[in-house]
């Protein structure tokens, strides 16, 4: 455990003063690590990826989530709406477990071999975006969710404006088809439901 301990010590004191910080470990190093630390942390390309405390606005556009896949998916038995404490293993050689804010997950859990906390099969994925991590979100992130067979749809937003961006599988398994919204009366589909973005973004105030 000499091991969680200093790395464990080495994410608290880096987050001081960064809002996202990145260490090299080994897989190994992250399970160990991840369960003595009171925030969630994320395993990229053999490095542990940690960032610090979310905005106001950002909880909220999260529960604001929360509540409208609640309704949507309430008398579908098969369909379970998770927050950000269930991680996602991604299929790779070297391994990647990521933990999306929301997810709505389709059937049974097929957990990773190595717990019984991150699953392998979500089929929605919602991240909220902050400066810090929208690089990473979305030009390294996006691509690993891309290669999880059961995702049909990943949904970025911005909870400081009006911006939600939608990637949903087309028909063709590899494919992707992108929409970008941009105002609060557009209309985010989900599992075929329409989602005005003013629902997404209520009680959020945005500065002048």
């Amino acid at each position: 455990m000499v091991i969680s301990k200093s790395l464990k010590e080495q994410i608290e004191q880096q987050l001081f003063s960064a809002e996202l910080i990145r260490i090299p470990a080994s897989e190994e190093e992250y399970f160990s690590v991840a369960q003595a630390l009171p925030f969630k942390i994320e395993y990229h390309e053999n490095e542990i990826i940690a960032m610090g405390l979310a905005t106001p606005w950002h909880e909220i556009v999260i529960m604001n989530f929360g509540r409208i896949f609640g309704n949507i998916f309430l008398e579908e038995a098969d369909m379970l709406v998770l927050g950000s404490n269930t991680g996602v293993k991604i299929p790779k050689f070297e391994g990647g477990y990521y933990m999306p804010d929301v997810l709505v997950m389709k059937g049974e859990p097929v957990f990773s071999e190595k717990s019984n906390c991150i699953i392998t099969n979500p089929y929605i994925i919602v991240e909220v975006l902050s400066p810090a991590t929208k690089a990473f979100d979305l030009s390294e992130k996006l691509p690993e969710y891309k290669l999880l067979e059961s995702l049909q749809q990943v949904i970025y937003v911005n909870p400081n404006k009006v911006s939600v961006s939608s990637f949903t599988r087309s028909k063709n398994q590899n494919g992707w088809l992108n929409q970008d919204f941009y105002e609060l009366q557009d209309v985010l589909v989900v599992a075929g439901v329409p989602i005005v973005l003013s629902d997404i973004y209520r009680k959020i105030k945005f500065d002048k």
